[in-house]
């Protein structure tokens, strides 16, 4: 297969399996910023478009919107801890109202930021970050995995698996803008740490992630800005 690699942005209807995506984003037409991504070359594993239904009176507009689902892996890591991600965005800007719900997680020692909003925010967003203790064998199960998030964004990234760290953290930041847009992001990290039992990661990954999700309420409220990517976490410093 063939790599697209550009260093401008990519408008997100020309993108394919193969194409490969820099920190200079994904172009979503005339009147929207774009996407921006993190540092890398980012080559697409993985396209999903499908028609998201609106119901309960959600919008005035037609029944459904488009939503575009993107899996990537970093080409370009020079011993980052950022090695894929998973992008999911809307690129219409309709007319809806989005519904949330409260951002908390059940997972007692797991990563949650609410960026002091509440589900009736205009501009929403939430942060959740989980450790996954052998991510190789969750690649290896993902084809056939019976959760639908799993197999439909991960089984793209079984064939590199040998590339990446045995132990992970997940980072899910998204977000909408009330009658705007919807976007959500999955950073994959290497764990350079236990998530589980070191304060100090936890609060090295807190900070990062309140900025990040800073960042992409930027994006959902259509301004410009940079998306950087985690530093790597130093346990002896």
């Amino acid at each position: 297969m063939t790599s697209t690699t550009s260093h401008a942005q990519v408008a997100y209807d020309k993108i394919e399996v193969g194409t490969t995506l820099t920190a200079s984003g994904i172009a979503l037409g005339l009147f929207s910023k774009p996407i921006p991504l993190p540092e890398g070359q980012w080559e697409v594993v993985s396209k999903h478009e499908e028609a998201l239904s609106l119901t309960g009176g959600r919008s005035d507009s037609p029944g459904t919107t488009p939503r575009v689902s993107l899996t990537l892996r970093n080409l370009d890591r020079q011993g980052g801890p950022l090695f894929a991600m998973a992008l999911n965005f809307t690129p219409n800007s309709l007319p809806i109202n989005w519904g949330n719900q409260p951002c908390t997680t059940d997972n007692p020692v797991g990563l949650v930021d609410d960026f002091g909003l509440n589900a009736s925010a205009m501009l929403f967003a939430c942060a959740r970050g989980d450790a996954i203790s052998n991510f190789r064998q969750l690649l290896a199960s993902a084809p056939n995995h019976p959760n639908s998030w799993v197999k439909s964004t991960l089984a793209s990234l079984t064939p590199y698996a040998s590339d990446f760290p045995v132990s992970a953290v997940l980072i899910n930041v998204y977000g909408n803008k009330f009658r705007g847009k919807s976007m959500g992001i999955t950073f994959l990290l290497r764990a350079d740490a236990n998530l589980d039992a070191s304060l100090a990661y936890r609060g090295h990954l807190q900070g990062w992630i309140h900025e990040t999700g800073t960042r992409w309420m930027k994006v959902l409220d259509n301004e410009a800005t940079p998306l950087p990517g985690p530093a790597t976490y130093w346990a002896s410093k």
